[in-house]
């Protein structure tokens, strides 16, 4: 068997983006991992719900033999025993842990493994710190439909904190060849579109939002296209995600209701995410940063791609990947705070060993 590759969860901004990448790459590459340290730097260290549906989301793909996966563990071993299998999954958190977040850890490897797969699970959509269900929709999927990646995403609840509850679904068609991207220059913005979720609120509630969010962007000279979804759930919650749309480049950004906050700000603050984004001239948002590396190392060839900032969580990602395989990279931190990235590739089409 080969040697454990040591991923030590503290390097960086310690969180679950290392855990996830690193889950992904080991599926694929059939690299046996030793996890340690796991989200050392978080108030609540080790493995949560959320994290631990993801390691074994990961290890049902490539019937992964797993030591140490508990909540709360700090250390695990993962050690792949197939490649990736296409089949029929599905997973509940059964918290209102990131839907989202578990469905990236498996998307990407069975997006390469021989044949489709139909992905279900089950937990929340819009979280705090995660990506909300509608950012994978109108985001990150479309960025990965550039690249060769051909999946199709849909949600009819949702799952807000704390009850969760929410379901998404991936269909994949499998077999991609991913293909470098070069998002540098975004061009002319394309299309605007706000999402604007709620459940069990009254009407007037997803009203406010639609009323202020036209206010705002009337007011910078922008023409938004407004989605309502009045969606059920087991528990309350509101949230608007505003999506752009550019020539050669994506971003999204999130308003997340809390007890307290008035559905106006809920609907403002992504707009604020908005311009601040757009004055820097990047042709992605800071998190589709850090979650183009994993794709990105996987197509053969050289990828570009402009950033509002160096995140911490960008360079972890990096060094995460570079642990399991010999990607080429160089960060350019311009004195305006942008970034730049540029990523040479592998690629996998015989897979790493051949496990792929």
């Amino acid at each position: 068997m080969s040697s454990f590759i040591q991923i030590d969860g503290s390097y960086g901004e310690g969180g679950g983006q290392i855990l996830r990448t690193s889950l992904s790459l080991s599926a694929l590459t059939g690299q046996p991992v030793e996890f340690i340290n796991v989200r050392a730097k978080r108030t609540r260290p080790g493995l949560q719900p959320q994290h631990l549906t993801a390691v074994r989301a990961a290890a049902a793909l490539c019937d992964a033999r797993l030591e140490g996966d508990a909540v709360g563990s700090t250390r695990f071993t993962f050690s792949p025993q197939t490649p990736p299998r296409p089949d029929r999954y599905r997973f509940d958190i059964g918290t209102a842990g990131a839907t989202p977040l578990v469905v990236q850890t498996a998307l990407i490897p069975l997006s390469l493994a021989s044949a489709g797969s139909h992905l279900t699970v089950t937990g929340g959509t819009h979280v705090p710190h995660a990506p909300p269900a509608d950012y994978l929709e109108a985001v990150y999927l479309p960025v990965l439909r550039q690249a060769g990646l051909h999946a199709t995403f849909r949600y009819l609840n949702a799952g807000f904190y704390p009850k969760g509850g929410g379901q998404v679904e991936v269909d994949l068609l499998g077999g991609a060849a991913l293909q470098p991207l070069d998002l540098t220059e975004r061009g002319k913005l394309k299309k605007l579109t706000a999402y604007i979720v709620t459940s069990n609120l009254p009407g007037h509630v997803a009203e406010r939002g639609i009323v202020a969010l036209e206010k705002y962007m009337k007011g910078v000279g922008r023409t938004v296209r407004i989605e309502r979804r009045d969606l059920p759930s087991p528990g309350t919650g509101a949230a608007v995600l505003l999506a752009a749309e550019c020539e050669n480049g994506r971003g999204g950004f999130l308003g997340m209701g809390e007890r307290g906050k008035p559905m106006e700000r809920v609907a403002e603050e992504p707009c604020e995410a908005f311009m601040d984004w757009w004055k820097t001239g990047a042709a992605v948002d800071e998190h589709l940063a850090d979650q183009l590396v994993l794709p990105m190392a996987l197509a053969a060839g050289e990828s570009r791609w402009t950033a509002p900032c160096i995140t911490e969580h960008l360079r972890t990602v990096l060094w995460a990947t570079n642990q399991f395989l010999p990607i080429e990279f160089i960060l350019d931190e311009r004195p305006d705070g942008t970034g730049l990235v540029t990523l040479k590739g592998e690629g996998l089409e015989q897979g790493v060993g051949g496990r792929v």
